[in-house]
């Protein structure tokens, strides 16, 4: 193999390319099974929510490549770099499409273009109250603000002491809120406390080593808590088990904490091992597309859900078609966005 042939490590590459696919596939579930839980039965309504439920590791994958490349202390980040590049790109995106949503909304609606409609647009800006699947960049805000604290930890904690915060934040942010399951909320939490500053974490301890998990090990982990998850899945809409919610939809779920570290030590790779092939080109495209595509991907499952009326559910190729649609249009429309100067730098 010549030097030619050897490229970087593509493993985050790979990993945003299968995250992204999962996400597209979970909010398409999710949207179908919110518009039409009148009309299916229940074990329709527990097919849908378990693939919700199943692809949850999408998002935290997401933070952990991001924790992996960004809290590296060879990596230098300063407060204007920061500011200047991270953050701002994901600021214009938020605030371009939050009003891109709300011109949508409005014809979707069949509103009439008012000076309220730009109001609106404003209020829903500033109380992320546009939709829904923009909280996650309200998230990464937020992380970045507060990251060169995050980056003092990876760069001064030996290992011992690293794995100590990992355990704290999985222990107050995982495993304590599982009272909930019985109707008791913990008094208990960090201070400073989201669950996704222990996938921000856990991908650079992955990367770094502080977290060493055998493949075989982490094979065996995502396997277990995939099927617990769907054993709960199918527990939760046969039995009626309200309470096992908290074990399913939401991300501080133990369960989607080992599935999410454990597939991300599965993909990591320490170095190149591929060559610059079709495939590769094809996957480092859609990689570089994927956040156009977390943006766009939601304008279509409206479109075709909700405005067309389309009803998946009365065959189930039809939500074959519908994602498959979706997933090429948006892609599609993220891929030649990257090719206009200056959009490609939000994009």
């Amino acid at each position: 193999m010549s030097g030619k042939d050897l490229v970087r490590n593509h493993s985050f590459e790979y990993m945003r390319s299968i995250a992204c696919l999962a996400i597209v596939l979970m909010h398409m579930m999710n949207v179908s099974e919110i518009l039409y839980r009148s009309e299916i039965s229940k074990s329709s309504d527990c097919f849908s929510m378990m693939i919700v439920y199943l692809m949850m590791w999408a998002v935290p994958l997401f933070v952990m490549v991001t924790g992996a490349l960004i809290l590296d202390p060879s990596k230098k980040v300063t407060l204007k770099n920061l500011y200047g590049k991270y953050i701002l790109r994901v600021f214009v995106a938020l605030f371009v499409f939050v009003f891109i949503f709300r011109f949508v909304d409005m014809f979707m609606n069949g509103e009439a273009f008012s000076l309220a409609v730009i109001g609106n647009a404003f209020y829903k800006f500033f109380t992320a109250t546009s939709w829904s699947h923009l909280w996650y960049l309200y998230l990464m805000i937020g992380l970045y603000v507060l990251l060169p604290a995050y980056r003092s930890v990876t760069a001064s904690l030996d290992r011992k002491t690293f794995l100590y915060i990992l355990t704290a934040y999985a222990v107050f942010l995982s495993l304590l809120p599982l009272s909930d399951i019985f109707g008791v909320s913990t008094g208990f939490h960090l201070q400073t406390s989201a669950v996704y500053v222990l996938f921000f974490f856990a991908g650079y301890a992955v990367k770094s080593g502080v977290l060493q998990i055998k493949k075989s090990i982490a094979l065996i982990l995502f396997l277990l808590s995939t099927a617990l998850i769907a054993l709960f899945c199918i527990m939760r809409y046969d039995l009626d088990l309200t309470g096992l919610d908290v074990m399913l939809g939401s991300y501080s779920s133990p369960l989607v904490v080992v599935q999410s570290v454990s597939l991300f030590a599965l993909m990591y790779k320490d170095a190149a091992e591929e060559k610059n092939g079709f495939l590769m080109k094809l996957v480092t495209l859609f990689d570089r597309s994927s956040f156009g595509i977390y943006l766009i991907h939601m304008i279509f499952l409206r479109l075709f859900l909700r405005h067309m009326q389309i009803n998946p559910y009365n065959t189930i190729y039809m939500f074959v078609v519908v994602y498959l649609v979706t997933l090429g249009i948006s892609f599609a429309i993220a891929a030649v966005l990257r090719l206009i100067p200056g959009v490609n730098r939000i994009i």
